[in-house]
């Protein structure tokens, strides 16, 4: 009974010394900087009641630590270090008691470098090792890093592998107040897996000129060889430098044509070697900022290329659409002009109907028949039209030459001239004598023959041979001979 008793005892005293000894183990959970002074938060498990001490590495990093503090209350399980500076370089802490040392945790030291132009920050995280290799290892090892962004209120998170110490953030916000800092998820080698820390966070403001909040492609207005390209500007932007590109498709890769520099909110930029009466070309206008970098774009544009083919009396017009693909409706009107008259509205045809026929028929005096089309997006301004190139066909040209005319002047009949359904691009005639003479020439169509020869006399009554040659506007080339009658009544 005795050797019972004695073995009861014995279990009991070393079960009293063994969890005695386990209530004064050191748990570090968290070694966070809080804020842009540096202060460093500590938070710790520990349920003895021994005094605790808090050791720091030294203010110059050296391969020891020295005591900071004292906690003889033991229900204080956290410490705030307001003399850490660990916002210029990490620091090193280690907790103990009287039979017990924590392990050695390090903050992490983040440092930013913000490049306006890209848009984006770089960052890097470095712990006490990088900066001081003798110094004792640290303890904990990192098992996964999270990179905590502020972006004007809106809080995201992402994570980066642990064999990391550097990350760049693109595409941020321009004007906003942004704060990072790094979490650290810790292995460590005696405590629980949710240790954690934070590094000192880092604040900037991404200040930029005010970019554009649109830029709108308005038109496109072909002006003989020349494509001019409307777009209109948010007025508020702080830019003035812009490019206008251009393409083959819409998809495609676009050129730098031009770069603008303006304060205004419109720009009539000018392609003078598009060819617009065959080819589509497709057209932007992106704004730079100070770095020469592209901030926004406007939608692409494309010019109307016209086509016209003439069957009998009827003139086929067809043209590509503008803004391919545009769920905006569009109003083509058409327009005739014929020879060097006033244009006339013929007619009109909704989106994606980019097709009409005209009836030429009761226009048989003329030759030259010329369209174009203007597109005007729904709802914009009258003025905010896209008009295409000049598409032409040409009835078979007619020229009307008088048999006979009696210059005495009388008013009537008195000038032998031709007559033509169209503006002669090039003109000559030629008048000769019985004998091979040439008693009248001109190069001026609208130059008649009033019966004169060289030397001022009136030409005596006779069969008078003429030859003339025309060029039309269409480059057909008309040559004719013929005799005229010098009647002197």
């Amino acid at each position: 009974m005795r050797k019972i008793l004695i073995l009861i005892l014995s279990f009991s005293f070393l079960l009293l010394f063994a969890n005695k000894g386990k209530s004064q183990d050191i748990t570090l959970k968290e070694v966070s900087v809080i804020n842009e002074q540096g202060h460093v938060r500590l938070r710790w498990e520990y349920n003895g009641t021994d005094t605790v001490y808090i050791y720091r590495d030294e203010l110059i990093i050296l391969q020891s630590t020295v005591e900071i503090a004292e906690i003889t209350d033991q229900s204080i399980k956290s410490y705030i270090d307001i003399t850490a500076e660990a916002h210029t370089k990490p620091r090193a802490y280690r907790i103990k008691n009287s039979s017990d040392n924590s392990d050695i945790v390090s903050t992490y030291f983040l440092t930013s470098d913000y490049d306006s132009c890209l848009n984006q920050v770089s960052l890097i995280w470095r712990d006490l090792d990088d900066f001081n290799p003798p110094f004792p290892t640290n303890n904990w090892i990192p098992s996964q890093f999270f990179i905590n962004i502020n972006e004007d209120g809106d809080l995201r998170k992402i994570p980066v592998s642990a064999s990391e110490n550097e990350y760049t953030i693109n595409n941020l916000l321009e004007n906003v107040d942004y704060s990072i800092f790094i979490e650290t998820k810790w292995s460590p080698t005696d405590t629980d897996s949710d240790s954690t820390s934070k590094s000192n966070p880092i604040n900037f403001f991404t200040q930029m000129p005010i970019r554009p909040d649109y830029i709108n492609a308005i038109s496109t207005v072909i002006d003989g060889n020349n494509t001019n390209i409307k777009f209109n500007i948010d007025p508020n932007t702080e830019l003035d430098t812009y490019k206008l590109l251009k393409s083959d498709s819409k998809t495609g890769s676009f050129d730098t044509l031009e770069t603008y520099t303006t304060a205004e909110s419109q720009i009539i930029a000018s392609d003078i070697n598009s060819n617009p009466n065959s080819e589509i070309n497709y057209y932007k206008l992106i704004s730079l900022n100070q770095c020469g970098n592209k901030t926004d774009s406007s939608n692409v544009i494309n010019n109307l290329v016209l086509e016209a083919e003439l069957e009998d009396f009827d003139v086929y017009l067809k043209w590509n659409d503008l803004n391919e693909g545009s769920l905006i409706p569009i109003d083509y009107t058409i327009y005739r002009v014929i020879g060097n008259m006033e244009h006339v509205y013929i007619g009109s045809r909704p989106s994606n109907h980019t097709y009409f026929t005209d009836d030429i028929e009761d226009f048989q005096d003329y030759t030259q028949f010329c369209y174009y089309i203007r597109a005007t997006e729904s709802g914009t301004p009258i003025d905010d039209f896209s008009q295409s190139n000049i598409a032409c066909v040409y009835l078979k040209p007619k020229v009307y030459i008088p048999e006979a005319f009696t210059p005495n002047d009388d008013g009537i009949n008195d000038l032998f001239q031709a007559v033509f359904s169209f503006i002669p691009k090039e003109f000559e005639i030629k008048i000769y004598n019985r004998w091979g003479n040439i008693v009248f020439e001109t190069r001026d169509y609208s130059q008649a023959w009033d019966g004169k020869v060289p030397n001022g006399n009136s030409a005596p009554t006779a069969s008078y041979i003429y030859y003339i040659r025309i060029k039309t506007p269409n480059d057909q080339v008309v040559e004719q001979r013929g005799s005229v009658m010098v009647i002197h009544p």
